[in-house]
């Protein structure tokens, strides 16, 4: 007689099957990847590559647009958008429709793409404070919780309710490794390593709950980039931070004030953009 495989090992084989789909998903969202991933692709060329898929050559106009990238004139080719936003952003564009998130096909968490939409803009607004381009930014913000979206297309019912506990962000993780095998931490990294994003940048994904201050431009950026997201979600909790906390991730409290309204101003278009 056979035993029943245990809910916990059931979640997990279906974890890693989900990740072997999103990796095999939507072609043209795939080979806009490979592309971008390859120094000899040319800005003409990803163009096309974009252009072979409606929505995602729409949300790349739509970001290059937005105040995020600071163009003060219409952008209207996709071309003269993929040169505005930089190949890291295209990839993060990329990266989202070829695992299914921009098509319908799985149903995201309640608050994701405010949350991804708010990261993203808070990095692009500490970019240069940590040496990184704002496209790569951008990226690194909006994607750091895709494992999110990918736990939760295996169970949606017990993720909702596990995300809905009242823990910090490294129990979640610790509940999320006993049911599925794997954080969602961890699910983003396998996923985007296999579209071979940065080393750098996959470990960033990879560890930020997992770090105090971060050691890398990349996790001090991310770290820093989600407190300035939450406190764009709660402006009133800034007079109760930390100062030496913030000064720690390069966050002046003299500037935080301006930091978090030019936060809610770019998280407004990305959403816009995303949701569009």
């Amino acid at each position: 007689m056979s035993l029943a495989i245990p809910t916990a090992e059931r979640r997990a084989e279906a974890l890693e099957r989900a990740l072997g789909e999103v990796r095999a998903s939507r072609p043209a969202a795939t080979r806009v990847l490979q592309l971008a991933d390859d120094p000899s692709t040319d800005g003409q060329q990803l163009a096309e590559a974009i252009e072979a898929d409606p929505m995602m050559m729409a949300q790349v106009l739509r970001l290059a647009n937005s105040a995020a990238f600071g163009m003060s004139h219409q952008v209207s080719s996709t071309q003269h958008a993929v040169s505005v936003i930089g190949f890291d952003a295209v990839r993060s564009v990329a990266a989202l429709v070829a695992a299914g998130l921009r098509n319908s096909r799985h149903a995201v968490p309640s608050g994701f793409w405010r949350h991804s939409a708010g990261t993203a803009a808070a990095c692009s607004v500490l970019s240069g404070r940590f040496g990184l381009s704002r496209g790569e930014a951008f990226s690194l913000g909006l994607l750091h919780d895709i494992g999110v979206a990918i736990l939760q297309s295996v169970d949606p019912g017990p993720y909702a309710s596990l995300r809905t506990s009242d823990l910090d962000t490294r129990a979640q993780c610790g509940l999320e490794l006993a049911e599925f095998g794997m954080s969602h931490a961890e699910a983003a990294a396998q996923v985007l390593a296999s579209w071979n994003f940065p080393v750098n940048f996959v470990t960033a994904i990879a560890c930020h709950h997992d770090l105090d201050l971060g050691i890398t431009p990349h996790e001090r950026l991310l770290l820093a980039g989600e407190v300035l997201a939450a406190l764009a979600e709660e402006p009133e909790a800034i007079t109760s931070c930390d100062p030496s906390r913030l000064e720690a991730l390069g966050l002046s409290a003299q500037v935080l004030p301006a930091m978090v309204a030019l936060t809610l101003d770019y998280r407004s278009e990305v959403l816009a953009t995303l949701l569009g």
